[in-house]
């Protein structure tokens, strides 16, 4: 109870820093600044420079969001940097988020008021080319433990302006990407089918010293991206192979054949009785069917029909997990807004799924597609199943519960 409480307090928090609306960003209160830091002008292309803000005269800082605006042609953010204040508070933060416009966005919020001077954080950026970074305040939303904005006065250095409102704005009026032109469709949503099998789990191994080696499975070398969880989530039993040799990474999942992984993560539990679905009588998934939908993991497409071998979303996938964890939804709403303003196609997730997909980014599960895609819709592939479920068995469950 406790914690539900401490959790409703700082959604509220949250959810005021990005209601409220600073209409005045230069009306001033006595002592009360923001100050940020950087260099007189850019460096040169290929080096990094920092913008660091800093707050003096606080009178009690609860909640934070601060966005700097820039041209992402010119400068990439590829960091941020929690600071002294907001350190201990729940903090989120994402150096490329898109939704009305380029921005590095920090949001962090607590139910204790921070009363001291200090950093609130570090933005570090590399120069891609000569240019101007446009770099701007676009947001500076600070409020109390009541939710009422504090009243600030700016210190600014050249290379950076202050915003047109200060309410959020990187550049853009609000609602402007809702009108989104034929390029920026096909970027967002018509992906192509590489872009789609590349997730938040992607990170490219190093080969660069050594030739790509063979594991258990011939399509997948130690220079795959998943090539340790594959090779891990193999010897835990969780997935196996094909005849042939391959594990075939970037195949989708079949809604059978997730429920048959997450059955072996959970060590093949026994259930009371079968699952009765028209379209579901093969025998290498019946048991662990039956468990799912005993215990509430999964639903059928009909009262009739389970779909065994449609393939799986993301969103579904996650759906899935969020309910073996019991299905509670606590501090990572706090963080609804700023996710929601992080990935650009936040709007296409089910109403059904977003609890679990927020609750699945805050237990960093998943964490986008493409730069900032969540990619809710789009067929989950063995590949990034297989990292997922470890990275389930990590948090939540002992290595012999995973075993």
């Amino acid at each position: 109870m406790r914690r539900m409480k401490r959790d409703r307090i700082l959604a509220i928090g949250i959810a005021l820093l990005l209601a409220v609306q600073l209409l005045t960003p230069l009306a001033c209160a006595a002592g009360t600044t923001l100050k940020l830091t950087a260099p007189d002008k850019l460096p040169d292309v290929g080096q990094t420079f920092t913008v660091t803000a800093e707050l003096t005269g606080n009178t009690g800082l609860a909640a934070v969001q601060l966005s700097l605006g820039y041209d992402d042609s010119v400068v990439e953010c590829t960091g941020i940097e929690n600071g002294a204040l907001v350190a201990g508070m729940l903090a989120a933060s994402n150096p490329y988020a898109t939704r009305g416009g380029v921005g590095a966005i920090l949001a962090a919020a607590t139910t204790t008021a921070v009363k001291t001077d200090g950093s609130l954080a570090v933005f570090t950026f590399r120069v891609k080319a000569a240019g101007d970074a446009k770099l701007t305040l676009a947001d500076a939303l600070l409020s109390d433990i009541d939710g009422k904005a504090l009243s600030l006065s700016y210190s600014l250095p050249a290379l950076i302006a202050q915003g047109s409102t200060g309410s959020g704005s990187t550049g853009e009026k609000p609602g402007t990407d809702d009108k989104k032109s034929d390029d920026d469709k096909k970027s967002e949503d018509d992906k192509t089918a590489e872009d789609d099998k590349k997730s938040e789990e992607e990170q490219p191994a190093d080969t660069t010293q050594e030739e790509a080696k063979s594991g258990s499975f011939r399509d997948v070398t130690s220079a795959h991206w998943a090539f340790a969880s594959v090779e891990r989530a193999a010897e835990l039993g969780l997935v196996t192979g094909y005849s042939d040799g391959t594990f075939r990474p970037d195949a989708a999942v079949t809604r059978a054949q997730f429920v048959l992984m997450l059955w072996r993560m959970c060590g093949k539990p026994a259930a009371a009785k079968a699952a009765s679905f028209a379209d579901a009588s093969a025998d290498w998934y019946q048991d662990a069917l039956s468990w799912a939908v005993e215990n509430g993991y999964v639903n059928g497409l009909s009262d009739t029909r389970f779909g065994p071998d449609a393939p799986i979303t993301r969103q579904q996938a996650m759906a899935i997990l969020f309910r073996l964890n019991g299905g509670q939804s606590g501090t990572e709403l706090t963080l609804t807004g700023i996710y929601e303003q992080t990935f650009a196609d936040s709007t296409t997730i089910a109403s059904w799924a977003k609890d679990a997909t927020w609750w699945a980014v805050y237990h960093e599960l998943v964490s986008g597609v493409g730069g900032s895609r969540i990619a809710p819709e789009a067929n989950a592939s063995r590949a990034q199943i297989a990292a997922i479920l470890l990275r389930y068995a990590d948090k939540f469950m002992t290595m012999e519960e995973a075993a």
